[in-house]
């Protein structure tokens, strides 16, 4: 943020930032034990990502009051007025990010005891892509790098990619063998999940685009 004569102004914008990446350091851990609580049938790490994220929902509400707060006393203007609504959005993207793997450990609470169709090797794979999307998407925001934004974005094609690779294959295996149907459809819905979280990391990188330049890309090609 550039500077200003209020200092406790600065202040307010500071804690924001770092608000904003403390929510964004959850979600990332969040998703990683989600994932792993997956692949090693970690029944004690699946409820740990759903309890915390409790602790996820709390921060948004937190971080949605006090953007509203310094909006109301500071009447903030131009790119500071830009970072604060988009810090808005971010939060939401965030909190939605942290349902998807409370989701996505619910699931692998479900798989405890049932054999795998197959060693997990795609959904780890999208679980990287998104953590590195996510990571990105801040970096963009925290050095002011519009470019670093659109690679994130341009990312989330792979992620696709492999979502609609496994789609494939396990509708292969339920249509060779009816008893794969609820494991099946249980790791369909872990790839969605992560695809989601695909999206809506390339939602905080273009809000990264427009807190930078001050252009809105969404719904651009």
């Amino acid at each position: 943020m550039e500077g200003h004569t209020n200092k406790s102004y600065d202040r307010d914008l500071s804690d924001l930032k770092q608000n904003l990446l403390l929510l964004g350091n959850l979600v990332e851990r969040s998703i990683i034990s989600a994932i792993k609580a997956l692949e090693e049938m970690d029944g004690k790490l699946a409820a740990s990502v759903i309890a915390d994220d409790d602790q996820i929902d709390r921060k948004e509400v937190e971080i949605d009051e006090f953007c509203h707060k310094v909006i109301a006393l500071r009447q903030p203007a131009a790119k500071d007025l830009r970072f604060i609504t988009t810090a808005l959005k971010i939060n939401y993207d965030l909190e939605r990010i942290g349902d998807l793997s409370s989701n996505i450990a619910k699931e692998a609470l479900d798989s405890i005891g049932k054999p795998l169709l197959k060693p997990l090797v795609d959904i780890p794979r999208m679980g990287d892509l998104d953590i590195t999307m996510i990571k990105m998407a801040f970096r963009a925001i925290s050095e002011k790098n519009a470019e670093l934004a659109r690679e994130c974005i341009a990312m989330d094609r792979q992620v696709d990619e492999i979502n609609m690779q496994i789609y494939r294959e396990l509708f292969s295996y339920m249509a060779e063998n009816p008893a794969t149907l609820s494991p099946s459809l249980g790791l369909i819905m872990v790839a969605k999940a992560l695809e989601r979280i695909g999206d809506h990391a390339t939602n905080i990188a273009e809000r990264a685009v427009y807190y930078i330049e001050g252009e809105d890309i969404r719904h651009q090609e």
